[in-house]
């Protein structure tokens, strides 16, 4: 047998999933944070923040992630005998809605308790909420721009055009 060929196997017969979820962690880990300080459309503020707040995410993902799965494994010896069909069932559950609530629930509420504090001691400077100074320099100059106490002495008269329904207006169009 070659070594690929019993990975395979190995990887086949312990195929769990709390594999499969840190390793699209770690990849998310690893890619996300890249993809974040190489856009080049936000201010390098802005990317270095992104990036680091991407990393930190998975950095508590992943412990949350595999301390949940590993709980629901370890819970299946109280449900079923060990060797058995049903533990193997039972502890592929299990450890499968501990992921599923690391994921829903416990990885973002530590990353809200968390997270802010490192971030502000990370890059007190930076305000994520503020609005770019490109923003403001748009919102002055649509000031400046505007014409002030000018009042409008022309009145508009709308009138209303009225359309039949059996007009091609009505039966054109997307029908849902």
């Amino acid at each position: 047998m070659s070594f690929i060929h019993r990975l395979c196997e190995s990887l086949g017969e312990n195929n769990k999933p709390i594999y499969t979820v840190l390793a699209i962690a770690c990849g998310k880990g690893t890619v996300r944070p890249i993809l974040s300080i190489t856009d080049k459309k936000e201010s390098p503020d802005a990317r270095k923040y992104a990036a680091l707040r991407e990393l930190m995410t998975e950095f508590i993902g992943v412990p949350t992630t595999m301390a949940l799965g590993i709980l629901g494994e370890t819970c299946a010896n109280f449900i079923a005998g060990k060797g058995s069909t049903k533990h193997k069932n039972a502890s592929s559950i299990l450890s499968f809605l501990g992921i599923c609530l690391a994921a829903g629930y416990f990885v973002p509420k530590f990353c809200n308790i968390g997270m802010p504090p490192v971030m502000k001691k990370l890059m007190p400077y930076y305000d994520p909420n503020a609005t770019s100074r490109y923003d403001n320099a748009v919102e002055l100059t649509n000031a400046v721009n505007k014409p002030q106490n000018i009042q409008n002495t022309t009145q508009i008269n709308y009138s209303v055009y009225k359309v039949s329904k059996n007009t091609p207006y009505f039966r054109a169009g997307m029908r849902v």
